[in-house]
């Protein structure tokens, strides 16, 4: 697991701008972000919604998250660190892998924006997370858990595939 996070100084320019977009451009710097909090709360990118990664093989440990209508968002994972370089449409990042293929752009001399991956040391609970003043839920209140046994009856064509 990694330890910090750097961001990249043009990566706060991007977001900006994308965020003064209408409509696929601000929902994706929304989505970034999203991404770039949870990695810097020890989380994983699946915590803040269904984001999926892919290597890329044009740069050594590259990561592209997609975050929908065509916006990627590039992040470089060693042992200790996580560099997220460049967000962007399709064509800007795929120019951006391609001017640093074969290349370590993490090692160049730039300052990094540098955050230390808070670790969470148990999981979000929803229970304890409810103000104090809220009524239990209707569920919680009158129904009773359901045995698994009855429900692998009930539902035995799903689970004996």
């Amino acid at each position: 697991m990694a330890d910090e996070v750097h961001l990249h100084p043009k990566l706060e320019k991007q977001l900006t701008a994308m965020e003064g977009q209408a409509n696929a451009p601000a929902i994706a710097a929304y989505r970034a972000g999203k991404i770039i909090e949870a990695m810097i709360q020890g989380q994983t990118s699946q915590a803040s919604g269904l984001f999926k990664a892919r290597s890329d093989a044009r740069v050594k440990n590259s990561w592209k998250y997609d975050l929908g209508a065509g916006y990627r968002l590039i992040c470089i994972r060693t042992k200790q660190i996580i560099y997220i370089m460049h967000v962007g449409d399709h064509e800007s990042c795929d120019a951006w892998l391609n001017n640093n293929s074969k290349k370590h752009p993490q090692n160049a001399k730039i300052e990094m924006t540098a955050f230390t991956i808070r670790n969470n040391v148990k999981p979000f609970d929803f229970q304890t997370a409810r103000s104090p003043d809220r009524e239990p839920d209707f569920d919680d209140q009158y129904l009773t858990p359901i045995p698994q046994e009855y429900l692998r009856k009930v539902f035995c064509g799903l689970v004996a595939g």
